[in-house]
């Protein structure tokens, strides 16, 4: 019998084999001829170690030098030794190159070499024969300079289907492929080339366009408009081609025909140079009118040099304009170009266009805007360039630097290990797998915050479920270095307008164009077993598993692209977000368009029956749907964020402090707190925090963020102190940081745990009361609020039992103390709380059956402690200490008020 096995390689590409019965992964991933990292072939080595995400096998014989017992336990397996016992899926610790997933390689010969001006020549080489190439207008390749090892990348100046493929290319001085077009290329020359290449070509839309050209950047331009003649477009499109000098300016005649065949086509050009003869002189910003911009309503697409680009976008800023999309492809020259040469007053477009034919792995996260990666081949670069890649992921800043201001770290930073599943998880997406010897990725099991089987967020990021099935895949977010050649594409937020949804049915239209009628029965099979794993999770028009539908959803559209054998095209596919979007919106939600999950069996059946019109219909109208179902959960989910209960106003006038406030019960009276007007100081040793204080804060009610580690003194009295420093004063100071981290009889724990459980769960209110109370003191008036437990009297948590005990203690001996000066000081004690799981975990989890016993256990006991026989929702917390800190309590004060129904500890 055999069995499929997905090979889910480090940059996001999955790779489909078929193992026979007795076959070793390995034997059949290179009889596919999918080279697999790979050594000794019999266990000794540990070369090929990978990680199972889902599946049953049999491991069999190895050393433990190559996989010791505890990587085994964690799923770890060895593909040189293992044999499947179902269908697998493998995370590969490695990319996609070495199973040689790379573009396809032709070789043709060169059939012209016509110098159109003084700078610029058509290269026009013959269209490979009996080669299966299909490319998109506005794609590139990348083309072997003869006589050398190196390549240079060249848009299609052509349609699809021409017998006869062309290209411009700028001559400059020392240029490799310049040289040889100008000293020995002659036509009947071989000539080879790889692709296609790069995701910047014309999508399907109704909407009108403008086409932005710098010098050779008007090649895909030409593609464009010719495939638009080919199909008898009436689309408005209009075209301002920039150019440096008349020496320049080319291909006039072409663009005046097409203009005569094209009944929507306009177009004007201009030359930056003074000395001109053309009759417009400037730069292509300056004959943008407001006509072709369509109030926003327009697809543009800009293919030219950097500082163009950046002149175009700041354009649109200037003009208050958010263009539906937004397109461009950035050149720079392989060799140095003089000045004022793109007829944008920037660097000229070049003849050598670098563009990376390998993704580089992803480096450390960063955070920003409206940035594409860019790519290039090292090598063939003359000139360094500012490296971002540090702080850059896909060119969005995820970890900016930090300006030493109130809002500035105080106290320690973000623990380590913390910091490392906040770094592996950004957006809702996965960019680094668990490692051996890594922090385990689990969920957070603290018994008085019940994880259902729905909640799968917190503050909208999807991280962990509380299901018991193996993703389908793990997806890594490409990257690659910042250099000489970036394709993009901007579009309005997904909250904003319904352009990303329009995006990705456009490039997935794209993608079908290169691989309908192309796809081999092994790919139908790969992409049929991940359209069956998304019918798992919904039943009619219900999700069943929100977050695992949106998991395997996610791989099957990842397919498509990764069938083309085009990373670029799977890369603009990620950074549309729609992935990221799809797991923060859907991670709650319950309803579906009940044809979404059918949606993608009747799309692979298109595919293997080679139904080029039924598979585009299907993928339009699966988008159509898709978007609908978003749009639901989207308000669904805003409707889900707004505190159930709410008294305006209350707050208004109050400076209020919450600590542990990026998630949990914290968040939730951070988010009533500021909906009843108080002005928020949050704290928090996660940076998740900045968020809810951004989302948080208006005009009326601002919200700040401090990041501090309040198990220390120096935390809390710095997060004290810039309190003060911004506001004055602090009229209420909420002290939510605690909960448990382990589940176990006191006899199990050792040293070690306990003093951690003590740390987490006393220290932070001890040291906060400490900090706050002399400055309400000082003032005559204020209100602490402490948050404790019900655990004081329950069962497999002891440690965290003498913490909360303190609690009390500080909030009655604390209460005597202050009430003199004007202070109240009370506490809650919740009981379970249900509640999205923790985006930060506290703990590793029960690591085994035993573990796992004991917290079932602490949960039923504390189910059956509730006479209401529930846990309780985070609203109904939120407004226990709400009260507790208003001045309806002001006759309350040292006292622990349960919030358990009826357990009280």
């Amino acid at each position: 019998m055999s069995h499929r096995v997905a090979l889910s390689f480090e940059d996001g590409v999955t790779r489909f084999i078929t193992v026979t019965d007795g076959q070793t992964v390995a034997d059949a991933a290179y009889r596919s001829r999918i080279n697999i990292p790979l050594d000794c072939r019999d266990g000794v080595c540990g070369t090929c170690k990978a990680v199972c995400e889902s599946g049953e096998y049999d491991g069999g014989t190895y050393l433990e030098d190559a996989l010791t017992e505890e990587e085994a336990k964690d799923g770890y397996c060895l593909p040189c030794s293992m044999t499947p016992e179902s269908d697998l899926v493998l995370q590969i610790a490695s990319t996609s190159a070495v199973a040689k997933t790379q573009a396809s390689k032709f070789t043709t010969t060169v059939t012209a070499v016509e110098t159109l001006s003084p700078t610029t020549v058509r290269l026009a080489v013959k269209s490979p024969e009996g080669a299966d190439l299909v490319f998109l207008p506005g794609q590139y390749v990348n083309i072997s300079v003869p006589g050398s090892q190196e390549t240079r990348s060249y848009s299609f100046s052509c349609v699809q289907g021409s017998d006869e493929l062309s290209f411009l290319v700028k001559l400059i001085d020392g240029g490799l492929m310049s040289t040889y077009l100008s000293d020995t290329a002659k036509v009947g020359d071989d000539i080879s080339f790889t692709g296609p290449h790069g995701s910047f070509f014309l999508r399907e839309a109704e909407r009108p366009a403008l086409l932005l050209a710098g010098g050779t950047g008007l090649a895909p331009v030409l593609s464009i408009l010719r495939t638009l003649e080919s199909s008898g477009s009436t689309r408005d499109v209009h075209l301002v081609y920039g150019a440096s000098t008349d020496d320049d300016v080319v291909e006039l005649d072409t663009l005046k025909s097409l203009a005569d065949s094209l009944d929507g086509f306009t177009w004007d050009y201009c030359v930056s140079d003074k000395d001109t003869t053309a009759e417009n002189t400037g730069y292509v910003t300056g004959f943008i009118k407001p006509e072709h911009l369509n109030d926003g309503d327009v697809a543009v697409y800009l293919c030219g040099p950097p500082p163009m680009v950046e002149a175009v976008r700041g354009h649109f800023v200037e003009q208050s304009v958010e263009p539906t999309g937004f397109y461009y492809e950035k050149f720079a020259p392989s060799a140095a170009v003089p000045e004022d040469e793109s007829g944008d007053g920037t660097a000229a477009p070049a003849d050598e266009q670098p563009k990376a034919e390998e993704i580089a792995p992803p480096t450390k996260p960063v955070r920003g805007e409206h940035e594409s990666p860019d790519f290039v081949v090292p090598d063939t670069l003359e000139h360094e360039t500012e490296d971002r890649s540090s702080r850059t992921l896909c060119g969005q800043i995820v970890f900016d630097r930090r300006v030493a201001t109130m809002d500035a770290v105080v106290g320690e930073h973000v623990a380590p290990d913390e910091e490392l599943v906040a770094m592996r998880s950004i957006a809702g997406q996965r960019v680094t797998a668990a490692v051996a010897g890594g922090f385990p990725f689990v969920a957070d099991e603290d018994p008085d915050v019940l994880v259902t089987a729905d909640a799968t967020a917190v503050a909208g990021q999807h991280v962990w479920t509380g299901r018991a099935i193996e993703p389908l895949t793990i997806r890594k977010a490409p990257t690659v270095e910042p250099a000489g050649y970036e394709i993009g594409e901007e579009h309005p937020s997904v909250h904003e307008s319904d352009a990303v949804f329009e995006a990705r049915r456009a490039l997935e239209l794209g993608a079908l164009e290169l691989v309908i009628g192309r796809l081999t029965s092994q790919q139908i099979a790969g992409y049929r077993l991940l359209a069956e794993a998304t019918t798992r999770y919904v039943d009619g028009d219900r999700f069943v598993d929100a977050a695992a539908y949106t998991e395997t959803n996610g791989a099957f559209h990842d397919y498509l692209f990764t069938a083309t054998r085009n990373e670029h095209l799977l890369q603009a596919y990620t950074a549309l977000g729609v992935k990221a979007a799809m797991a923060e919106v859907l991670a709650n939600a319950t309803w579906c368009d009940p044809l979404c999950a059918q949606d993608h069996l009747d799309i692979v059946d298109a595919f293997e029956a080679g139904d080029r019109e039924a598979a585009r219909t299907l993928i339009a109208d699966h988008a159509e749907r898709s978007k609908i179902t978003m749009k639901r959960a989207m308000q669904e989910r805003v409707d889900t964020k707004t505190p159930k209960f709410v008294h305006p106003g209350r707050f208004a006038g109050k400076v209020v402090l919450v600590t542990g406030a990026a998630q949990g019960i914290g968040e939730w009276v951070a988010r009533r707190i500021s909906a009843e007007g108080g002005t928020l100081v949050l704290a928090d040793r996660s940076e998740l925090v900045e968020a809810i204080a951004t989302e948080l804060s208006t005009d009326d009610a601002p919200a700040h963020a401090v990041l501090a580690d309040l198990e220390t003194w120096e935390g809390a009295s710095s997060l004290v102190d810039a309190a003060i420093g911004r506001h004055g004063r602090i009229d209420v100071s909420i002290h939510v940081v605690g909960g448990t981290i382990w589940a176990k009889p006191f006899w199990e724990y050792p040293p070690e745990q306990i003093e951690k459980e003590i740390d987490r769960s006393l220290w932070p209110t001890l040291w906060s009361c400490r900090a706050a109370i002399p400055h309400m003191v000082a003032q005559g008036a204020g209100t602490i609020v402490n948050v404790s437990s019900v655990a004081t009297r329950g069962i497999h948590r002891v440690p965290y039992a003498a913490a909360k005990g303190g609690v009390n203690a500080i909030t009655a001996a604390l209460a005597l103390e202050a009430a003199p000066h004007g202070v109240r000081v009370v506490a809650t004690a919740p009981g379970g709380t249900q509640a999205p799981p923790r985006r930060i975990a506290r703990g590793p989890g029960p690591a085994d059956d035993q573990e796992r016993e004991w917290y079932q256990a602490l949960v039923d006991q504390t189910v059956d402690s509730s006479l209401l026989g529930r846990y309780g929702t985070l609203d109904e917390q939120a407004a226990a200490i709400c009260f507790l800190a208003s001045d309806e309590a002001s006759y309350i004060t040292g006292t622990v008020l349960p919030v358990a129904g009826g357990d009280l500890g």
